[in-house]
């Protein structure tokens, strides 16, 4: 599959140019698991930056989806704060948009979860949550009636999160 961009720069004279991306350069702008993070307050005890080295680790080491009917996997961490609470701990609002090719869901986290944990404790925390989040994705994919490898898919998955609870923070 390739993806053709074709532009038109005029400065005096008109030149076109075609520029071509093969799918393994578009893998380098985005990932097959993208992890969203969005804080109630200020203080959200580290997690948006600690669920950088899990994203890298997922791009560096997830190579498809293993569904034909999603491009990504989209988890996003809901952290309690100081303003806004999203609720109880868990996963919720999952959603898949089959004109986007992705699906979706929130991992909400209670400021009484995270306020008493250290940033490791908070690291394994959200891989755990992330990988969990992906399972209810696989669920409800073969709900719908999509194939899902989940064997490829996952010991990729476990690959990334191994190597990601080796990182101290």
């Amino acid at each position: 599959m390739l993806l053709k961009i074709n532009f038109r720069y005029t400065a005096g004279t008109s030149k076109v140019a075609a520029v071509y991306f093969t799918v393994n350069c578009l893998r380098n702008l985005m990932s097959i698991i993208g992890i969203g993070v969005q804080a109630g307050g200020p203080d959200d005890g580290g997690i948006g930056r600690i669920k950088v080295g899990l994203y890298q680790l997922f791009r560096e080491h997830c190579t498809s989806t293993y569904c034909d009917a999603v491009d990504a996997y989209s988890p996003v961490i809901r952290v309690d704060g100081k303003f806004t609470q999203f609720g109880d701990e868990g996963i919720t609002r999952l959603r898949f948009s089959k004109i986007r090719r992705t699906i979706t869901a929130d991992i909400q986290i209670p400021e009484s979860v995270w306020r008493p944990k250290s940033r490791n404790q908070l690291r394994d925390y959200i891989a755990d949550k992330v990988r969990e989040s992906i399972e209810v994705f696989t669920l409800r994919l073969k709900n719908d009636k999509h194939i899902v490898n989940e064997v490829l898919l996952f010991k990729e998955i476990d690959i990334a999160i191994e190597r990601y609870k080796k990182i101290n923070y």
